[in-house]
C-alpha cells in the first residue's frame, strides 16, 4: 500500500514537470502589413514574442474579445513579449490597418 502510495506521488511529480516542459516561446512576426503566423496554438504558460519586421511601417497589437492579454502600443521596430498562463482563445488587431488580425489559442 506505502509504495504503491510512492509510485502515484512520484507520477504526479513527473507528469508536472513534463506539462512545465511543454511551455515553450514562439515568435508572430508583423510583415508585409500581416501578422504571421495569423493563428498560434500553444501551452498554457507559453511566451509570445511580437516581432516587428515591415520597413519601419507601425504597428500596435490590440487585444480583442473576451479573454485578453496587455496590448502593445504602436511601434515600428523591436519587439515585445506576452506571456499566456490561462487557456482560451486570445484574439488581436492592429488598429492602423483593417483586416490585419490574428489570434493564438492556448490549451
Amino acid at each position: 500500500m506505502r509504495l504503491l502510495a510512492l509510485c502515484a506521488i512520484s507520477a504526479a511529480a513527473a507528469g508536472g514537470q513534463v506539462a512545465a516542459s511543454q511551455a515553450s516561446a514562439k515568435t508572430v512576426t508583423l510583415r508585409d502589413i500581416a501578422f504571421a503566423p495569423k493563428g498560434l496554438s500553444i501551452a498554457r504558460g507559453s511566451t509570445v514574442t511580437f516581432s516587428w519586421r515591415d520597413d519601419d511601417t507601425a504597428h500596435n497589437v490590440v487585444s480583442k474579445g473576451t479573454k485578453r492579454f496587455t496590448s502593445i502600443p504602436t511601434r515600428t521596430t523591436g519587439s515585445r513579449s506576452r506571456t499566456f498562463t490561462k487557456t482560451g482563445t486570445y484574439r488581436y488587431v492592429c488598429t492602423l490597418h483593417p483586416g490585419m488580425s490574428g489570434r493564438i489559442t492556448v490549451h
